[in-house]
């Protein structure tokens, strides 16, 4: 798998301690934690607080941490240092750690869903800084939310062929943007 070269870029940058950069991580991956923590039905102060032992957790292996993208993805890596830190809360609170099916892991596969949707926004907020407003928005409208055509061209006071080209023009770029970041393997799949 080619890691995308800004993962590794911030990846290595948190290494250094940057403090930019460990804002960027915090706000990309808080949400996917707080919401490993809903699958263990923490409340709300239980996520939080699984948010910041993660954190924590992650800042004081830094130093140690070197990613090798041959041998074990980020996400991998990162997914298991979320369930060990949930499951430490658990016992720690005396309850008992929730036990998945060996063949079906909700976990698993809600982790892997809030990590598409990290990556997708990223490459979306990629996707919205490269298009001129317009042909975002009718791409947006037009393309992802399924808006109807006539609608779309009223808003934005766009022909039908501008409207088609937005679509067009935004899944192409949009899907080189996730090729080139390596996302595709991430399980991103977007219709033809």
């Amino acid at each position: 798998m080619n890691y995308p070269e800004t993962r590794k870029t911030l990846l290595e940058k948190i290494r250094t301690g940057d403090e930019v950069s460990w804002k960027e991580f915090f706000d990309r991956y808080s949400p996917v934690i707080a919401f490993v923590g809903k699958l263990y039905n923490f409340s709300d102060a239980d996520c939080d607080d699984l948010v910041q032992n993660v954190m924590v957790k992650f800042f004081d292996s830094r130093q140690q941490f070197v990613y090798r993208e041959k041998e074990v993805k980020f996400r991998t890596w990162f997914s298991r240092v979320i369930r060990s830190q949930a499951v430490d809360m658990l016992r720690k609170n005396r309850r008992v750690p929730i036990e998945f099916d060996a063949d079906h892991d909700p976990f698993a596969d809600e982790f892997d869903a809030q990590w598409r949707k990290v990556m997708l926004d990223e490459a979306m907020d990629e996707l919205r800084m490269r298009l001129e407003s317009q042909t975002y928005q009718a791409f947006e409208l037009y393309g992802l939310q399924g808006r109807k055509l006539a609608d779309v061209m009223s808003a934005l006071n766009l022909s039908k062929d501008q409207v088609y080209a937005a679509k067009s023009r935004g899944k192409k770029l949009l899907r080189e943007i996730i090729e080139r970041r390596g996302f595709a393997e991430e399980g991103l799949h977007l219709e033809k």
